[in-house]
């Protein structure tokens, strides 16, 4: 536990403390809040231009049917992703267990995704969503939907368990008063896992860096989207937790990280809250 806090402490103050790049957003504490693909971004606390946002990802589904091994029928499951992000929030406090108190975006996208199990290592999940979102200015209120295939790819490296995750997928928000946007995004995320010798009651301290590269194409204009116009993104980081993983009340609690994304206007460090893609 102390372990746990200790990283977890650096891992706010290097958020906190560190530059980030420059840019101009008008009002960019507000307006990179009421994004409509909050949900698309990632869990995490977000350090852009002196503008901190906070996104929290929450991803339950049910499963109707179960896949077959090697290829065979498909499991099927019911996904609920919704989202609340945050603004006006400083990431220095989390050391005082402070928490926001103003909501930017609220989104609820639930949707059908298929699980092929194609081997042992390899499993394809194809998937459809569509939903709303509520921000804190009406204007940019949004039905939202979303379409892609993921790729999850199981191997072990460098004596540590790793995750090759590739994903493409479409997401497209039609607002009430602003031009509709929609983008496709070809992602590629990379992460490594590994256990530590360093215990406490049976688990262990387990670190994990990871890489994710994203190419948009025809990406949303402005940062009211919470995503860069920028064609080539990339992040990379560090993840940090335990292996088990303690769990509150049957809830396995989340593993932080931090990283820092260079996505243009919208470069920035993250504080990374379960995981990092």
């Amino acid at each position: 536990m102390t372990a746990t806090a200790l990283c977890a402490l650096a891992l706010v103050y290097a958020a906190s403390t560190s530059g980030v790049t420059p840019g101009t957003f008008g009002t960019a504490d507000t307006q990179f809040a009421n994004f409509a693909f909050a949900s698309e971004i990632g869990s995490g606390v977000y350090e852009i231009s002196g503008s901190v946002i906070t996104v929290y990802t929450f991803e339950p589904y049910y499963t109707l049917r179960s896949a077959q091994p090697h290829g065979g029928q498909p499991g099927i499951r019911l996904i609920f992703p919704f989202t609340v992000g945050f603004f006006n929030f400083q990431t220095k406090d989390l050391v005082h267990l402070e928490l926001p108190n103003s909501i930017g975006a609220l989104s609820f996208e639930p949707g059908v995704e298929l699980d092929y199990w194609i081997n042992d290592s390899w499993d394809l999940y194809p998937y459809v969503k569509a939903g709303g979102t509520l921000a804190s200015s009406a204007e940019v209120n949004a039905l939202i939907w979303g379409a892609g295939i993921r790729s999850d790819y199981r191997f072990d490296a460098l004596a540590s368990a790793g995750l090759w995750r590739a994903q493409l997928a479409y997401a497209g928000a039609h607002f009430h008063d602003t031009p509709n946007q929609s983008f496709t995004r070809l992602r590629n995320g990379i992460e490594l896992r590994r256990s530590l010798n360093l215990t406490w009651r049976s688990r262990a301290l387990e670190l994990a860096p990871y890489a994710i590269t994203d190419v948009y194409f025809a990406a949303p204009t402005g940062p009211a989207s919470g995503i860069s116009p920028r064609t080539f993104q990339y992040e990379v980081g560090l993840m940090c937790g335990f292996s088990p993983r303690w769990e509150i009340y049957g809830v396995p609690l989340p593993r932080l990280g931090v990283g820092w994304r260079e996505a243009g206007i919208l470069s920035g460090w993250r504080l990374v809250l379960g995981d990092p893609f």
